[in-house]
């Protein structure tokens, strides 16, 4: 059975090699193919291995051409899509990227064990657009604005 991101309403986009995990996550975040992800980050980077890994300067200026702004913290705003950062299950002392839809986990590795309980417990960046941080943001400038001027911040 094919997984169908939520996201995009697209299948998931699951690893080529061990090492092309963020270009799976940005191609779902993106609603873009593989391909289309691989074709970006190499006229970004002529050296660009084509299997990854993708670095996190390439994928932002990736993103960025396509009109996505990405921020990254160690908060997640679960009511949006998001690439979810973890320690690898498989290889020790490495990261992973994963795909969070709006609904569930998307673990690009074929097969892969990663859910929302592995990302609980390794979970270690989170990178969402800015515009669905926005209420983040929101929040933030409201709490400011009821502080009184002898409050600490």
């Amino acid at each position: 059975m094919t997984m169908i991101c939520a996201h995009t309403g697209q299948p998931a986009v699951y690893q080529r090699s061990p090492d092309d995990c963020m270009i799976c996550v940005l191609a779902m975040l993106t609603g873009r193919s593989y391909e289309e992800v691989v074709a970006a980050a190499l006229a970004h980077d002529a050296a660009f291995p084509v299997q990854g890994p993708l670095s996190h300067s390439i994928l932002r200026s990736v993103a960025h051409g396509w009109g996505f702004m990405l921020l990254s913290s160690i908060y997640m705003l679960w009511s949006s899509p998001g690439i979810v950062g973890v320690l690898s299950p498989t290889l020790p002392g490495t990261g992973h990227a994963v795909f969070w839809d709006g609904e569930k986990i998307i673990d690009p590795k074929p097969g892969g064990a990663v859910d929302r309980a592995y990302v609980d417990a390794h979970g270690l960046e989170f990178t969402q657009r800015a515009s669905d941080l926005l209420p983040l943001a929101d929040h933030e400038l409201a709490l400011a604005a009821a502080r009184t001027t002898d409050e600490p911040f």
